[in-house]
């Protein structure tokens, strides 16, 4: 019974499965896009405490700290609800449109002198945290607090560049521009926070989480200064996690930093232009001083002067800016020097090439001695146009100020027409001299060559000399050896013919002393005899027969046989009749 109904309760089960799939599919599914994150609102729960509006412990009722990332999560649709909140990005910039400056145009360097300047291009940004939850800060306060502690305030850390999910109901993020040092310049940091470093600082106290009472700035840290005797009462350069600006500089590169801690000021590295000149008749920045002889000087001057990286940080913690170091440095000082300098020479020592020189190695020497009391370096002060003008400007004044430029123009020409002719005596006199001692070269030449004639026709002779001698040492040297070689010729002939003889004679004694022996050794000299026609015989060609003792002919062909037999028995001794 139970077999027959059971596909259908397995079919049954599959659908309701399937059902309760979809269901939850459907109410209990959360789908967050990519770009986008999910806070979550717990719709039931224990109550938050009074006037708070984020849950941040679990059970709690309200807006959760959790946020969810792009995907998908399943949550109880009763006791769970969600808001779709744009995830939060940091650009990291595009490097490709980045303007990486060589040289500055007159109104970047304005801009860059007021602390106004900005580079051109896509460049990275941080963000800014502000946690909007926790121990509320005093009214008009801002307040620095790290990133757990949980308090309300700015976060010390920035976003770097990226994607983050963020809940907005507890934290506010504010993109600003990341520091840019591009190469040449470098960066000031002023610490907008930390401990106090200095007494003669009239800034608050520091700032903590719980205490904030301003934020310090260049300006606060850089009194207004006066040249001359007042003292200048400056706070000194700071170390990291103290207030003021930092003794350390940032390198070109691109840096992170919080713009609510710390400020960065760019200062150009290198040299710099300061230029007081005429450039039209109503716009004229001429530094004028009377001379000693009371007449109205009037020089146009360019300084160059520069800031080393290890003193950027002193310059603006004095100056606060480029145009500070102008307005309170080098004009006044260049005014101040060329004023006291120039009223010691007389009107006619500016109109003076050689007055005039002096007059701008000492602007230039007492400009780089008081500038580098203030870590500036100045390069050369360089005096560009001097204008002399009679002390009243009446037209008689000035008719005398052109007859004294005329004078000292004629006196000048006359000294170098005295000098110019006196350069041509002293031509003229070189001239002879160096025709006389033309000729004077030309006889040592004369005399040189004939001492040369002479001094070869002896070596040639003394050369021939030598050289018949020689060849008279050389032939009888030959004769001698010749003569010697003959008697060594005949004494090797003597010799070699008394060898000869003596190896003929040793030779014939040897055959004989052998013949004696072979003598001796057959017994008689005819059996020696024999031996030697025995041994030389050579019966090839002979062929005799004998026949008998009556006839010679009969047997040729054993003529030797017999022959020889015969004469063998006629040699042997006869012996007598056997008894």
């Amino acid at each position: 019974m139970i077999r027959r109904y059971l596909p259908t309760l397995i079919a049954l089960f599959v659908i309701a499965t399937s059902l309760l799939v979809m269901i939850a599919w459907l109410a209990f599914r959360i789908y967050v896009p990519e770009n986008m994150c999910a806070v979550l609102i717990h719709r039931s729960g224990t109550q938050l405490p009074a006037g708070e509006l984020i849950a941040h412990e679990p059970g709690q009722k309200g807006i959760q700290e959790q946020v969810l990332g792009p995907g998908r999560y399943f949550y109880d649709p009763i006791a769970w609800s969600y808001e779709l909140k744009p995830l939060t990005v940091i650009p990291a910039g595009n490097p490709t449109t980045w303007e990486w400056l060589h040289s500055l145009s007159e109104p970047q360097r304005e801009a860059l002198r007021r602390g106004e300047f900005a580079l051109k291009g896509d460049f990275p940004k941080v963000g800014v945290v502000t946690r909007k939850v926790g121990k509320p800060s005093a009214p008009g306060q801002v307040v620095i607090v790290s990133r757990d502690s949980g308090s309300a305030g700015v976060l010390r850390e920035v976003l770097t560049p990226g994607t983050y999910k963020i809940n907005p109901y507890i934290y506010d993020v504010q993109l600003q521009p990341a520091v840019v040092v591009p190469a040449g310049f470098v960066g000031v940091v002023t610490n907008l926070f930390g401990s106090s470093a200095s007494p003669l600082s009239a800034a608050p106290a520091p700032a903590t989480e719980n205490d904030s009472k301003g934020i310090a700035t260049a300006l606060d840290i850089a009194e207004p200064s006066v040249m001359g005797e007042n003292a200048l009462h400056v706070r000194p350069l700071v170390e990291a996690g103290q207030r003021g600006t930092v003794r350390d500089v940032l390198e070109p590169g691109v840096y992170f930093i919080n713009p609510k801690l710390q400020s960065v000021v760019l200062v150009e590295i290198g040299y710099n232009e300061y230029t007081q000149t005429k450039i039209t008749e109503t716009e004229n920045h001429r530094i004028t001083f009377p001379s000693d002889t009371g007449f109205l000087i009037s020089v146009g001057v360019t300084v160059v002067w520069g800031i080393q990286p290890r003193h950027a940080a002193e310059i603006i913690n004095e100056f606060g800016n480029i145009d500070g170091v102008v307005d309170k440095v080098i004009g006044p000082q260049l005014r101040s020097i060329c004023r006291n300098i120039g009223s010691t020479y007389a009107a006619r020592d500016f109109i003076q090439g050689e007055k005039r020189e002096m007059f701008q190695k000492a602007l230039t020497a007492e400009l780089q001695r008081v500038c580098r009391g203030k870590n500036l370096d100045v390069l050369i002060a360089l005096v560009r146009e001097i204008e002399v003008q009679p002390p009243g400007g009446a037209p008689k004044d000035a008719v005398a100020t052109e007859d004294l430029k005329r004078t000292i123009q004629q006196s000048y020409i006359a000294i170098e027409s005295q000098i110019t002719k006196d350069k041509q005596r002293a031509a003229a006199a070189t001239r002879a001299q160096l025709e006389e001692e033309r000729k004077k070269v030309e006889i040592a030449r004369e005399q040189i060559r004939a001492e040369s004639r002479v001094l070869v026709a002896q070596i040639l002779a003394e050369g021939e000399k030598q050289a018949a001698e020689i060849d008279a040492h050389a032939q009888l040297d030959v004769a001698a050896i010749r003569q010697e070689a003959a008697q060594f010729q005949a004494q090797r002939i003597s010799t070699l013919g008394q060898a000869k003889a003596d190896v003929e004679k040793m030779k014939n004694e040897a055959e004989a002393k052998g013949f004696e022996l072979l003598v001796n050794a057959f017994g008689s000299g005819y059996a020696y005899n024999l031996y030697t026609f025995a041994e030389n015989f050579q019966p090839q060609s002979i062929h005799l027969i004998y026949a008998g003792e009556g006839t010679f002919w009969t047997d040729l062909s054993r003529f030797d046989e017999a022959g020889a037999a015969k004469v063998l028995q006629n040699s042997l001794p006869k012996k007598g009749p056997e008894k």
